[in-house]
């Protein structure tokens, strides 16, 4: 019998491999990555913000629109009453008697100062209205003096209010108040003035950037006494 040859076995050789690059990214391609992300991110951020700037700014131009035509309402309806009531409105004897129950039309006028009489609240009594601007300020301060029956003012004056702010006239070297006058009133100026114009330019409050334009009312106040 023959004996067969015992082989060796060895396992194959095996086959060469291609090198094969490790899961994961280089940090090269995360460095752009991130950098691509934050261009991005800045970018929605820019949007969002101009966003938010012109929100803001039209909601206070918004409200600077409301604040003054309130104010800008209560002025025209009180220079209005400017001369209520007139010595028309009473006997020769009554006005010789008691001066204090007639108004004086225009006290004083300049550009950011005017000072006039009237009833403004029909209560029978007259009073002095001041709407003043003071030099180089940016608020309208409202007085209010009751007359006496004798022509003479009352010595304490019942109402001084911070009437409206952020007016932007003096800064802006533009008159609050102008006016045109009655020709045919005899009637020394300020008393001979017929209608009033009241140009108040407001500066929005809590723009951000401060981009919102100013707010400008205009109103005509002509006299219903002239």
């Amino acid at each position: 019998m023959r004996m067969a040859k015992l082989h060796a076995t060895h396992p194959p050789a095996p086959a060469s491999r291609l090198p094969v690059r490790d899961a994961g990214f280089s940090l090269i391609e995360l460095l752009l990555v991130l950098l691509i992300f934050s261009v991005l991110t800045g970018a929605a951020l820019t949007l969002v913000v101009n966003a938010y700037k012109t929100l803001q700014s039209r909601l206070s131009s918004s409200t600077a629109l409301d604040r003054g035509l309130r104010a800008v309402n209560q002025m025209s309806r009180e220079i209005r009453m400017a001369g209520f009531p007139s010595d028309k409105s009473f006997t020769t004897t009554a006005v010789t008697s008691y001066p204090g129950i007639v108004a004086i039309p225009f006290v004083t006028a300049s550009a950011y100062d005017l000072k006039f009489e009237a009833d403004t609240d029909s209560d029978g009594r007259v009073e002095q209205i001041e709407y003043v601007l003071a030099s180089g300020a940016e608020t309208i301060i409202r007085r209010r003096t009751l007359k006496n029956l004798n022509g003479s003012l009352a010595t304490t004056t019942l109402v001084s209010t911070l009437f409206l702010d952020h007016v932007q006239n003096q800064t802006l070297s533009q008159p609050l108040f102008s006016w045109d006058l009655d020709p045919s009133s005899s009637r020394p100026f300020p008393q001979n003035i017929q209608t009033v114009y009241v140009n108040a330019i407001l500066k929005p409050v809590g723009e951000q950037g401060g981009t919102a334009a100013n707010v400008t009312l205009v109103a005509a106040c002509q006299r219903m006494n002239p």
